[in-house]
């Protein structure tokens, strides 16, 4: 039942967000990983510092996530010359 949401909130997704589709597997691990990111993109003032090798799908999930959650989601780009302002 739940991978059955998440599998519909993907397909909506990706008719939504044209410029960036998400081409995805949702197994069980990713499933439990979405839930707990959800669950904390919900809590008050919740926030998750999400760490991991490239290519592991954090990008992804947070996204499916707040997507969900019917938030927007802000990538911060890191540079050379990066500051606090910057990240205010």
């Amino acid at each position: 039942m739940l991978k059955n949401h998440m599998n519909e909130s993907l397909d909506e997704y990706n008719k939504q967000k044209k410029v960036l589709p998400m081409d995805i597997v949702l197994f069980t691990d990713a499933i439990i990983h979405v839930s707990r990111i959800y669950r904390v993109l919900n809590m008050k003032r919740g926030h998750a510092l999400l760490v991991g090798v490239g290519g592991s799908g954090r990008h992804s999930l947070t996204r499916l996530s707040a997507f969900i959650s019917n938030m927007n989601v802000d990538q911060l780009e890191i540079k050379k010359d990066f500051t606090i302002k910057d990240f205010r």
